[in-house]
Parts: C-alpha cells; sequence; structure tokens
C-alpha cells in the first residue's frame, strides 16, 4: 500500500466533517491513480489509530467513497479501490426514453416489419374452441371461478412437464401462472424492486422491461453486449461496484440484437450472480423458435443454486390474446412475488387456464411449436436470402438462427431515425434501434420483423432499403 495513503491532511478543529476530509483525500489518491485498481484499503482500525479519529468516521468515509462506486466492499475480506477508472464508472440511469413504435391507421397497408406477431392463420383456432366447449360442458359456471393465485393446479403440473422437455427441472409449488411475459415483468418489479434499487440490462434491451423497472424507481445499468452474450469482465466490474436488486437478461434470441449466450457465458453469469449475491431475471419469448437441431438450454437449466426468475410467455407461440405465461420462482422470492401477483389480480383468468389444460392434455405442446419452427424458418432463410441480394456490402445483417426479427447495421454516416422516415416515405415501417436504447441515442441500427409479413413484400421491402441506403450514401458524398 502507497505511503501517500497515510499523509492525507486532516484539520481537526475545521468545519468541515473528519470523515468528509478522509475520503475527500482518498478519492483524490483514487482520481490520481496513486492506489491501483482492486487494491485494498487499511483496515478500520488501523486507519483510525493512524488518524487518531474512531473506527466510526472511517467507516463513515468507506462509506462515502462506495456511495460514489470509487471503492467496493467484499464481505469478510475489506475494502477495495474500483477496478475501474473514475471517469469509466456508470452512472446509473433513473429514467429513459424507451417506448414501443406503433404504426398508426394511415399504415394500414404498408410493409409492417415493426410488428412481431405471426400471421393469425397459424393460430390453433379449432383446438381451442375444442377445449373451450369441452370446459364449459364438464363445468358450466364453475369454470369462471377463481383460481389458486398462483395458478390453476392441473395446469401447472402439466407445464413442469413440459419445462423439463427444455432441461428446467421444478416443482408445481415454484411455478406462477402470469397474464404474459409483461405482467410477469410488472410483478417481479413490485416484489423485488425499492425505490432507488439498482437493476442490471443488456444494452440494448427490451423497452417493456426497462420501462418497468424504472417506473418503480430502479436505475439501470447497462451492460454492452458481445456476440455471445454480456461483456463478462464489465459485468463484474459493475458488480463490484453497484449491488443490483437483479440482473434481466434474454439467453435466446435476444431483443432486439438476436443474440444468443454462449455455453461458457451462461455458466460464467450464474457463478457472478453466486458469488455477487444477486438474482437474474431471464425472459423468454423466444426460445421455441429455433432453427436449427440443437434445443435451447435456458439459463434456468443450469441454475444450480437456485438465482434465475424465469419468465415464459405463451403469447408468440399459440396466441397473443391468451395473454398466458408462466414464471419459476426461486425460494427466496416465492411470497414476494404471490403476494404482489394477487394485489395485481388476484389471479389470471381461470377459464383460459382450463381451456389451456385441456389443450395441452388433448395436443400436447411439441406438434404445434414444431410447426410454428418450420414457418419461423422458412420465412428466416428466406428473409436472409433478400438480405443477402439487396443489403449485402452496404449493411450488416445479423445471423440470429431464430427468433422472429433481424437486426440490422446501417453504414456508417447513416442515421437510424432518418432512414427509417425514408423507409416509412416509401410506406415501409421498421424499427429504429433508439427504440431499445434507455438514452434514447441513435445506434445505427434498425430491427426488421419478418414472420408477420408475407414472402413477396419482404423482397419489395428490402430491396426499397438497398435503394434507400445507396440513396442516403449518395447524398452524402
Amino acid at each position: 500500500m502507497p505511503d501517500k495513503i497515510f499523509h492525507i491532511k486532516i484539520n481537526k478543529e475545521g468545519q468541515v466533517p473528519l470523515y468528509q476530509q478522509l475520503a475527500d483525500g482518498l478519492a483524490k489518491l483514487i482520481t490520481q491513480g496513486c492506489l491501483p485498481p482492486d487494491s485494498k484499503l487499511p483496515p478500520i482500525r488501523k486507519m483510525a489509530e493512524e488518524y487518531g479519529v474512531n473506527n466510526v468516521t472511517v467507516v463513515s468515509a468507506y462509506k462515502n467513497l462506495e456511495s460514489k462506486q470509487m471503492v467496493y466492499t467484499r464481505k469478510g475480506s475489506g475494502t477495495f479501490v474500483s477496478p475501474l477508472p473514475v471517469e469509466a464508472i456508470p452512472e446509473p440511469v433513473a429514467k429513459g426514453n424507451l417506448h414501443g413504435f406503433e404504426a398508426g391507421n394511415s399504415f394500414e397497408n404498408a410493409i409492417n416489419f415493426a410488428n412481431t406477431s405471426l400471421p393469425h392463420e397459424l393460430f390453433p383456432v379449432d383446438a381451442f374452441k375444442k377445449a373451450f366447449d369441452e370446459v364449459l360442458d364438464r363445468e358450466k359456471g364453475g369454470a369462471f371461478r377463481y383460481t389458486d393465485s398462483m395458478g390453476y393446479q392441473p395446469l401447472r403440473q402439466q407445464l413442469c412437464s413440459y419445462l423439463e422437455g427444455y432441461g428446467i427441472k421444478t416443482t408445481m409449488d415454484s411455478v406462477q401462472i402470469i397474464s404474459g411475459a409483461q405482467q410477469g415483468i410488472d410483478v417481479i418489479s413490485k416484489a423485488m424492486i425499492r425505490f432507488g434499487d439498482v437493476v442490471f440490462v443488456e444494452s440494448p434491451t427490451f423497452y417493456g422491461a426497462a420501462g418497468a423497472f424504472l417506473s418503480r424507481g430502479a436505475k439501470l445499468v447497462e451492460i454492452p453486449m458481445e456476440p455471445d452474450g454480456m461483456k463478462m469482465d464489465v459485468l463484474e466490474d459493475y458488480l463490484k461496484l453497484y449491488h443490483p436488486r437483479f440482473i434481466y437478461m434474454m439467453a435466446y434470441f435476444q431483443t432486439p440484437t438476436g443474440i444468443s449466450y454462449s455455453l461458457e457465458k451462461k455458466r460464467r453469469l450464474l457463478e457472478l450472480a453466486e458469488r455477487y449475491d444477486t438474482y437474474i431475471i431471464e425472459e423468454d419469448d423466444f426460445y421455441d423458435f429455433y432453427y436449427n437441431k440443437d434445443t435451447p438450454v435456458s439459463l434456468k437449466a443450469l441454475d444450480y443454486k437456485n438465482r434465475v426468475v424465469y419468465i415464459k410467455s405463451f403469447s408468440k407461440i399459440l396466441m397473443p390474446g391468451l395473454r398466458m405465461g408462466l414464471m419459476v420462482l426461486p425460494k427466496k422470492v416465492l411470497q414476494g412475488v404471490m403476494e404482489a401477483k394477487y394485489t395485481s389480480d388476484i389471479s389470471t383468468s381461470s377459464f383460459i387456464q382450463k381451456a389451456m389444460e385441456q389443450y395441452f392434455r388433448e395436443n400436447g405442446w411439441e406438434e404445434h411449436a414444431k410447426a410454428m419452427r418450420c414457418f419461423g424458418g422458412e420465412k428466416y432463410r428466406r428473409t436472409l436470402s433478400f438480405a443477402k441480394q439487396y443489403l449485402e456490402g452496404s449493411a450488416i445483417v445479423s445471423l440470429p438462427n431464430g427468433g422472429v426479427s433481424l437486426w440490422i447495421q446501417l453504414p456508417k454516416g447513416i442515421g437510424a431515425e432518418a432512414f427509417c422516415s425514408r423507409m416509412l416515405e416509401k410506406n415501409v415501417i421498421l424499427t429504429p434501434g433508439s427504440q431499445f436504447e434507455i438514452s434514447g441515442k441513435d445506434s445505427g441500427h434498425v430491427r426488421l420483423s419478418f414472420c408477420g409479413v408475407e414472402d413477396d413484400k419482404i423482397q419489395v421491402g428490402l430491396k426499397r432499403m438497398g435503394e434507400t441506403i445507396e440513396r442516403m450514401q449518395m447524398e452524402n458524398k
């Protein structure tokens, strides 16, 4: 430890509190680089003896620095200097510019690449009509009675079997039925976030989740992404400096980038959550839409320490209007989430739950999921073919091999907002990347969702995109 740490000048007769003088002196040494990153500060007792102050003064000084993320504590080990230079320490965001893009009625006949819903012709309407009728015939008016707040028990039992197919082993008592993934995010926020808590999110991230966290008074810290998931060294540095209530992520076909996490990063993420005592919220909207032979291995399937809250929506794979999903909850957060769900809406529609249980019992899950994957895979390959034809050499197109969207990086010098405005003039709707940035900054990316668009329109839309990029590049010269 450099000698300078014991040469901070303290005026015991001055008006500035002693702890503040000590904190300011240490802050100056850290800012000047005199105290190396991750170096350990002297124990509280030693500092108190050297400066002739009481232990509380030193504790207050260290707490002051910790509140600025200039130092961090490690339980049982002491206080350490931030791993990051002061200027690189991120300021948590307490409000954002996140909102979903929706086209108005004037764009009804446009080529809509902003819509992530699948064609309604694919929905298993006849099978659900039969399930509705059977439930009504069997239970009459009883079909509409309230069920257990956690959900209809036979459905929860069935969903445990479904989850086992994805490697998630759980019991009915850990499964909470919810009215769609967004309600799951809202309920988790209500149960777990206190005003001023820090939450880690991927950058870029899904606006619906980020908006829910911010509405509960959370401050968001963004973790940059690599092609196989979050940057783990940055994540660990930030975990040292903040004590996030949880980390929000999508392990496969992330919104909006389409990134899927490598097995190595999933294991590392779980290890870090355990080491720094935090939870992970894993949202699964599109895991069923995988277009190769390898079934996704969710983070929850690897969760041997019970650190992951897993949220799954059935809206994409079945029918959006069902508003149905599930959460698999660790024991430590179970009670709080149950209470938050109850005060939100008492319980999810018992009739819809019973109809879904009937549908699963008679039809299973895999046949319909396989048909949806087949449809999505064909759309994906066709869209990539058109993208190669019209965008190659200008834009960079992601290759997610799953999900319902492509993440497209525009050429340098072309802003996504300006590009999307030009495309609107050509009756093509795209989602600018700024919709997924908490700051609202223009990232130079657009999201193109392909599953709800006819093939000929996909071709026309991508051709117009290529032409517009070429025109904008010419204008920039």
